[in-house]
């Protein structure tokens, strides 16, 4: 625990590891949390499973994103997702044309990188926008067959003026316009998240030095913060086909300089978040009734999802200053 000490650190988000920056970190690091829970199979030991976990996600305008391949653990026993990494899986990612057929196949080698991922053999190749790619794994030691399609959301721009600063919890919250998305499914889901530049103890907002000080949460844990969800239903359309979004307080955990990164999500990722905040009680459910989360997965568990973003940056002033 952090608690009594200083953390200072800066974060230079170019250096993030994944393509996808800080978005890709967000949305990612918190799904892997979700994934994590599920490969620790929550069953009696007479019934447990094994199953293969697939972790990846598609960045529009990004080159390939990397794979992850691990195994189920029982509940009794520590998932540790290197031992449990998959490293004789067979990898590849197809991109399908507009009738489903496969019109461009990428294969993938293993690497020991980041505890052991496979990654693209083509370090060039493009993500396009509005096309449906599809993930296949396969085994020669194993039985099973994993597929999971995902149809990658479509690009767009923050195109409004965003301020230089900002007064936390001011009356004047903070808006972010963005140019037109194409719809590819009932509607537009977006994420937004922060990422502290300077995540010293000192700039922590209230609600979370509160939680720091009832050693609640670690510093670390809140540098890059995620909304949830955002649909339709919390943003304004405009009459011209822009989309205004409105920035949630709760999610500045520190003042200062802050990235402030908009992602639209494809249908996997929105349906696993989804169904994750519904197992947590996020609606009304039956006496005993745990719904199962929702993959999207053929032949396994896990997440084959796609995002598009953009990034601004803005600072978190102390109200009064």
């Amino acid at each position: 625990m952090l608690k009594n000490k200083t953390f200072k650190s800066k974060i230079d988000p170019i250096a993030m590891k994944n393509p996808g920056n800080a978005t890709f970190s967000t949305i990612m690091v918190f799904i892997t949390m979700i994934l994590v829970l599920a490969s620790c199979e929550i069953m009696n030991q007479e019934e447990y499973t094994e199953y293969v976990v697939v972790e990846a996600y598609a960045v529009a305008n990004r080159t390939l994103p990397n794979v992850q391949v691990t195994k189920t653990s029982p509940v009794n026993e520590f998932f540790d997702p290197v031992n449990n990494v998959l490293m004789l899986a067979i990898v590849q990612i197809v991109l399908l044309d507009e009738n489903g057929n496969d019109e461009e196949v990428f294969s993938y080698r293993f690497s020991f990188t980041d505890g052991g991922v496979f990654v693209p053999v083509d370090t060039v190749y493009v993500v396009e926008p509005r096309r449906s790619y599809r993930l296949d794994v396969s085994f020669n030691d194993r039985p099973e067959v994993i597929r999971a399609v995902t149809t990658v959301p479509d690009t767009f721009n923050i195109i409004s003026d965003v301020p230089e600063s900002v007064v936390y919890q001011s009356e004047n919250q903070l808006e972010i316009t963005i140019s037109q998305a194409q719809r590819l499914g009932s509607q537009n889901v977006f994420v937004f998240s922060s990422v502290a530049l300077e995540p010293e103890e000192e700039n922590l907002t209230p609600f979370y030095k509160a939680s720091f000080e009832d050693e609640n949460i670690e510093l670390a844990d809140v540098i890059i913060n995620s909304s949830g969800l955002i649909n339709e239903g919390n943003f304004d359309i405009n009459p011209d086909g822009t989309i205004t979004l409105r920035f949630p307080w709760i999610g500045v955990a520190f003042y200062g300089e802050t990235l402030v990164v908009t992602s639209l999500v494809d249908r996997n990722v929105n349906d696993l978040i989804r169904s994750q905040q519904v197992q947590l009680g996020g609606s009304t459910l039956s006496p005993g009734e745990i719904p199962n989360l929702i993959y999207n997965v053929d032949g396994g568990i896990g997440i084959f999802g796609s995002i598009s973003t953009d990034t601004v940056k803005t600072v978190f002033r102390r109200p009064g200053f």
